[in-house]
């Protein structure tokens, strides 16, 4: 199941960094900061493929790659460095930070 963008009013909203270039299985690759205000079904993928810019991995977007089901070799290289929300039952701030190393070469 696929998402896509429509005309009309915008229901998503995705900040879009540029970071610096790294190499991914031999080519040369831009790595993005993406910071998400909403919180859509495949939202980050969705935007980047619209861009033009599929994130490395991705069987899904922008067009459909089958695959086995046991099959890693090429992994989604989309991490959430940190997660930052308002508890919906405290109100207080909280803000989680991953402590595992990011691909694609750091």
């Amino acid at each position: 199941l696929q998402a896509y963008e429509i005309p009309g009013a915008v229901n998503a909203e995705t900040v879009i960094e540029r970071g610096g270039l790294v190499r991914s299985a031999g080519e040369q690759v831009c790595r993005y900061t993406l910071r998400p205000r909403t919180g859509k079904t495949h939202q980050l993928r969705v935007h980047m493929a619209s861009l033009g810019l599929p994130i490395v991995g991705d069987d899904l977007y922008p067009n459909i790659e089958t695959r086995a089901y046991d099959d890693f070799s090429r992994p989604l290289e989309l991490v959430a460095r940190s997660l930052e929300f308002d508890d919906p039952v405290t109100g207080e701030p909280r803000r989680f930070v991953s402590r595992v190393p990011l691909g694609l070469n750091g």
